[in-house]
């Protein structure tokens, strides 16, 4: 069964992203949303996203650069507000971590 994890906190300043991480498996995937998109660069995400490659991230583009983030990574998949609902439909569950 495919999850879609959802991360509204930045990994530098709370351990949802740890936690998520922990959790994760191949298939699922992630939406960064909210102050979540501040973890383009945290080194264990890069790692795990590296590692397991069947996750699927994705962030909200609008979240992003409200924060003044911009992903120089292609794993990282932007996505609108709008797409959220049909990506939520494409998984069996939804987990949000905050």
């Amino acid at each position: 069964m495919a999850m879609l994890h959802l991360i509204r906190n930045s990994g530098f300043n709370s351990s949802a992203l740890t936690q998520c991480l922990d959790m994760i498996l191949p298939q699922d995937s992630i939406l960064l949303i909210d102050d979540g998109c501040y973890n383009f660069s945290h080194a264990l995400l890069l790692r795990t996203l590296t590692e397991q490659q069947d996750i699927t991230l994705y962030f909200i583009s609008q979240h992003a650069d409200a924060r003044a983030q911009c992903p120089n990574n292609k794993l990282f998949i932007p996505i609108t507000l709008a797409e959220v609902v049909a990506l939520l439909f494409k998984h069996d569950n939804s987990i949000t971590w905050s």
